[in-house]
């Protein structure tokens, strides 16, 4: 399961990967996400100094949350249609992304991996 936090650090423990943003597998961003995080606080913690740390703290999650929401809601779609119980909706399902939403999932999937962190 994934979960939304709305803070990950306080005083000088902060969270990274999927301790504070643990995404669906049907997304495949897991492991992708933990490791921009880590490059975002590297930079963060990089360009400030023992007395300005809370603030490097609060810039990382600034700069991680929208982007971290928007990747967890894509792969929450993405479970509602793969994951149907319904025969008939599985069989419509196939068919349709095989048909029509194949190339549009995957390249909005890739545009997705793609975005600048």
């Amino acid at each position: 399961s994934d979960f939304r936090m709305d803070r990950w650090h306080t005083g000088r423990f902060v969270l990274i990967g999927d301790a504070c943003h643990a995404f669906l597998p049907t997304g495949a961003f897991g492991s992708s996400m933990a490791l921009e995080s880590a490059c975002v606080l590297a930079d963060e913690l990089s360009s400030t100094d023992l007395q300005r740390i809370q603030n490097a703290l609060q810039q990382y999650f600034e700069r991680r949350k929208p982007r971290v929401d928007k990747l967890q809601t894509a792969a929450r779609r993405m479970l509602k249609m793969t994951m149907v119980s319904n025969p008939f909706l599985a069989w419509a399902r196939n068919k349709l992304i095989n048909v029509v939403f194949f190339k549009p999932v995957v390249g909005q999937m890739k545009k997705l991996h793609e975005e600048p962190v």
